[in-house]
């Protein structure tokens, strides 16, 4: 493994070329003259980061307002698949140096010993995330993952085929919907819901795991599948999915599409997520990486995204600047009461542990 010192080593003097950004001092007063952005496009200029990301999962223009700040070019690759990505970071074959992905899959990564700690010094605008939220994020004491946007999981259903609420998993399991049903190709949020339902934790403790497995064995027969987000998001809106686990961001995308849409989060508890940056051990340009992510987390910036893609942030500066449409969503931020009720994954607590969930996921993928 390379030392620390010579992976992160450059980013100050990147941080210090574009201190107001990095200091999230505001918009207005990052104005660079012509001849200063000209020194920094000279100095970095030849600078790279490879960030893989979910398709059309960043601002508008947030590429473009980083490579004017900075001079470093990105170079966007999209995804579809956590597992995907998890597969091809454990065998060593993925040039990245910068991914967004959720924080299950990156917790497996932690395990699989692919992931650098971040550096927190050279992050000072995660001083705006809510402290809770990073603690949650620690895996043995360390940064690993720097959040990004957060929501939930819950149940999305057609109203005009389902007469049932979606506020319960067992929706999920309803037979008169064989066929029309779907949930997320995401081991974990798919073992969760199934841990939930039948009244355990999100994260089931092992002597839990052979109940669940025959809850889904159960439930296989009625899936249209475990499919992407994308897949699910598209599939309800035009009325072929009747029923499906979704995320809270992408049920609101279905809803403007498909009024008939209705989203809920189940009252046996629910998935509270964030989806995370991290930083492979292999990356070459990490210095890059750690710039973007305390870029992202300039206030006015992670607004403007979060606003575009209805999502949540753990970036509690940030909210100042989010149209208030957003902020008062009860799916984009429901109450209390049901704030109460959802769990983030965090800490899988050992190896084995995800040894045993992923040993399950495959025989589910087996019989599809």
């Amino acid at each position: 493994m390379k030392d620390r010192s010579a992976i992160f080593g450059g980013v100050w003097r990147m941080l210090a070329l574009a201190a107001c950004w990095f200091l999230g001092l505001g918009l207005g007063g990052c104005t660079e003259s012509p001849e200063r952005e000209a020194a920094v496009q000279s100095e970095h200029g030849s600078a790279r980061l490879v960030l893989y990301n979910w398709e059309e999962y960043l601002g508008r223009d947030t590429l473009d307002q980083f490579q004017r700040a900075t001079g470093i070019e990105v170079e966007l690759r999209t995804y579809e698949d956590d597992e995907e990505m998890v597969g091809a970071l454990l065998s060593g074959s993925l040039e990245a140096d910068l991914i967004i992905l959720s924080e299950s899959a990156a917790s497996e990564l932690v395990w699989g010993r692919v992931l650098a700690p971040l550096n927190r010094e050279l992050l000072p605008n995660l001083r705006h995330v809510d402290p809770e939220i990073m603690a949650k994020l620690q895996i043995m004491g360390e940064d690993y993952k720097a959040p990004y946007l957060e929501g939930y999981t819950g149940v999305v259903v057609n109203t005009r085929h389902v007469d049932r609420s979606p506020d319960s998993w067992s929706v999920l399991w309803e037979p008169s919907l064989a066929g029309r049903v779907a949930m997320l190709n995401n081991p974990f949020e798919v073992i969760g819901a199934a841990s939930m339902m039948l009244g355990h934790p999100l994260n089931p403790e092992p002597e839990h795991l052979g109940e669940v497995r025959d809850a889904l064995l159960a439930q296989r027969p009625l899936l249209a599948g475990y499919l992407h987000d994308t897949e699910i998001l598209n599939k309800m809106a035009s009325g072929e999915l009747w029923a499906a686990q979704s995320y809270s961001n992408d049920a609101l995308m279905a809803l403007e599409e498909n009024p008939d849409l209705a989203f809920g989060f189940p009252l046996e508890g629910c998935a509270a997520w964030v989806d995370v940056f991290v930083v492979p051990v292999l990356a070459r340009n990490a210095d890059a990486a750690h710039a973007f992510i305390n870029f992202v987390h300039t206030p006015e910036i992670m607004a403007e995204i979060a606003g575009e893609l209805w999502s949540a942030t753990p970036n509690l500066a940030a909210r100042e600047f989010i149209d208030p449409e957003v902020l008062e969503s009860p799916v984009v931020h429901p109450p209390q009461s049901v704030r109460d009720r959802c769990t983030y994954f965090g800490d899988f607590g050992s190896s084995e542990s995800v040894s045993s969930r992923m040993k399950l996921w495959a025989e589910l993928l087996s019989g599809m």
